[in-house]
């Protein structure tokens, strides 16, 4: 089993044993988990708290507020916590649906306890790979945050595929201007060469 610490687990059931018992499963596993008895609640302590969940899981039909209503909440709130649905049998079409719209999996009722864990550890492998992802994007979009107005149209020039001479004759200033901005340019976006610059840069792009 991977690392469980600082991974906040958070059940939403409305049915309280349900809910209980799969918290006491989770910790005695190690995790540290949390229970929630409807979507209007725990909706309620992301915004008191702004809380970061590692991982959800959710039951498809609750009094009030859906499992499906509240997912579509979560996304549109940019929670990037994986959610894994509880459902029973009458409600795996609603479950299909939720994995179409991006939930990351479903569990039927009764629950299988090693498939619980199983499928909990490829939630929490998804959130790491997610969080490590955003992290990057941000370090990315701060490196191009830190080039002059000057560095950033030499680096399209140069991604373009413009040789040093003619970026110098294009933009009226000498050949070692540009190499002085080019060392610059490699140095804040961290790359290696120059197909390394283009790829960061596309990347850039792409976020």
């Amino acid at each position: 089993m991977s690392q469980t610490i600082n991974h906040k687990i958070h059940i939403i059931d409305d049915t309280e044993s349900v809910a209980s018992s799969l918290k006491i499963l989770l910790e005695s596993y190690g995790y540290d988990a949390e229970t929630h008895s409807s979507g209007e609640s725990f909706l309620s302590f992301i915004e008191q708290t702004s809380a970061e969940p590692s991982c959800i899981l959710l039951d498809v039909r609750m009094e009030g507020m859906s499992g499906i209503e509240l997912f579509q909440q979560l996304e549109s709130l940019n929670i990037i916590a994986p959610v894994i649905f509880i459902t029973g049998h009458a409600t795996v079409p609603m479950a299909v649906r939720a994995i179409q719209l991006g939930a990351h999996d479903f569990l039927e009722k009764p629950i299988d306890h090693s498939q619980l864990i199983f499928k909990i550890e490829g939630a929490l492998k998804s959130f790491r790979e997610r969080k490590a992802l955003l992290r990057k994007d941000k370090e990315t979009h701060q490196m191009f945050d830190s080039l002059t107005r000057r560095e950033k149209q030499i680096m399209v020039m140069l991604v373009e595929g413009s040789p040093n001479k003619e970026i110098a004759r294009e933009l009226n200033i000498t050949v070692k201007t540009v190499e002085y901005h080019r060392s610059n340019i490699m140095k804040k976006t961290q790359a290696a060469s120059l197909p390394d610059l283009v790829k960061i840069y596309m990347s850039h792009e792409n976020s």
